[in-house]
């Protein structure tokens, strides 16, 4: 397991596609939800194929279970779509999930095939169970024949509450529903593995593990901050792998899974993807040119439209998160940020919390700079980017955003240069 891995963008589908891609959203085209690409994209001077569509290409058997219809691009001999908002009665069912998976593999092996599963269980994804959200969503799409229920119920004092949330009695209560949804996705994780087992295939498949953002709350999903972009990297590849290792040490972004894959299958690597191959790290050898960190990226969530268009970059490694909000510095720069889920918090925000009320109005009405001690405020609630005493680190980490939007023509390379005129 690698305890420090990062997805390329806190929603999902731009995190998705660079994961499938290997490459940056400005690069591969998908840049939030919505039209893609959006108007104005610059196509990289490379152009490089999918994941799904390159091992198409070699043989593979490829299928894809929910979340995928987002993603362009991509080439799946069988494909299973979710309903809106994931209320099909399948979308969160672990016994569909273990047929469906176990029909996938079978027809691999009857076609004399290796195969490639895409499968995304869609909890802990909104809504959570037994909210008034997930009662709207049956009400819309599915009145008739819902999902099942999960089989586990948590009370508020098992729940664990994140760096980004205080512990408090309301918080924690609203976050029962959330624990509930993720528990059946992991029953859904589990009946996946279950019927690999009982393909005989579990011995010769590699597995990877990983969520594609944070958790729905404020502070997390959404947001540049580390609770919106790290996710664990679990990897399972008997003989290989060294069962039950950690690593704590190493730094992977999930465009670098793309990469991995190929040398793990020993297939031609490709050229001009901004992934890094972590198959040393796997094997446990060094690796050659290890990540010093990862870079983020943030534009827009629906439309690629002035009033739903916030670019926003990050760098963000062991020590610090830092964050440049490109779009302050354009026309309505000042506008409101879009904070959702305030359902998590939205009982406490009543004085008695100034803190929270302080942060919350933070997400709504960013800075230009942002910069955390990740070892000190995991949950990124101190800006330290006008502190005299950080200036240097500050300096270091502009740099290596620099590097990385000139290296890849970030569309926002032009702003941000502009800013650094200033300083």
């Amino acid at each position: 397991m690698f305890t420090h891995g990062y997805v390329m963008s806190p929603i999902c589908r731009p995190s998705r596609m660079a994961m499938l891609t290997g490459r940056y959203p400005h690069c591969n085209g998908v840049m939030g939800h919505g039209e893609q690409p959006p108007p104005g994209w610059q196509e990289p001077d490379v152009i490089t194929p999918s994941l799904s569509k390159y091992l198409t290409e070699r043989g593979y058997f490829t299928a894809a279970i929910f979340k995928h219809g987002r993603e362009k691009g991509n080439v799946w001999d069988v494909q299973y779509h979710e309903w809106p908002n994931g209320t099909g009665y399948h979308d969160r069912n672990p016994d569909s999930f273990y047929k469906r998976t176990k029909s996938i593999l079978s027809r691999a092996k009857d076609l004399g095939k290796p195969f490639f599963l895409y499968a995304n269980p869609i909890d802990p994804h909104r809504p959570w169970v037994d909210t008034e959200e997930e009662r709207r969503s049956f009400a819309i799409y599915n009145p008739d024949n819902p999902y099942p229920e999960p089989s586990r119920k948590y009370i508020p004092e098992e729940v664990h509450v994140p760096d980004f949330l205080p512990d408090l009695p309301e918080i924690r209560e609203n976050l029962v529903p959330y624990y509930e949804s993720l528990h059946r996705g992991d029953e859904c994780i589990g009946v996946i593995l279950k019927a690999l087992e009982e393909s005989g295939q579990m011995n010769n498949t590699l597995v990877i593990f990983l969520s594609d953002n944070g958790m729905g709350a404020p502070g997390a999903k959404g947001t540049l901050f580390h609770h919106g972009l790290r996710t664990p990297i679990i990897v399972r590849w008997p003989g290989e792998v060294e069962e039950g290792m950690v690593n704590d040490h190493s730094i992977i972004s999930t465009i670098d899974i793309f990469p991995t894959l190929l040398d793990a299958i020993e297939a031609p690597p490709i050229e001009g993807i901004e992934g890094k191959s972590f198959i040393d790290l796997l094997l446990g050898k060094e690796q050659d040119k290890p990540r010093e960190y990862a870079y983020a990226a943030q534009n827009y969530f629906i439309k690629p439209v002035e009033e739903d268009f916030f670019p926003h970059r990050a760098i963000i490694d062991m020590d610090f998160c830092y964050i440049w909000n490109a779009y302050v510095l354009q026309p309505n720069g000042d506008r409101k940020y879009p904070n959702h889920w305030l359902d998590v918090v939205e009982s406490c925000l009543d004085g008695s919390h100034p803190e929270l009320a302080e942060k919350i109005n933070n997400l709504h009405h960013k800075p230009v700079e942002e910069l955390y001690d990740l070892s000190l405020d995991p949950g990124c609630w101190k800006n330290l980017a006008e502190s005299p005493e950080h200036k240097k680190i500050l300096d270091s980490y502009r740099d290596r955003l620099f590097h990385e939007m000139e290296s890849t023509m970030d569309p926002e390379l032009k702003v941000f240069t502009g800013f650094m005129k200033d300083w």
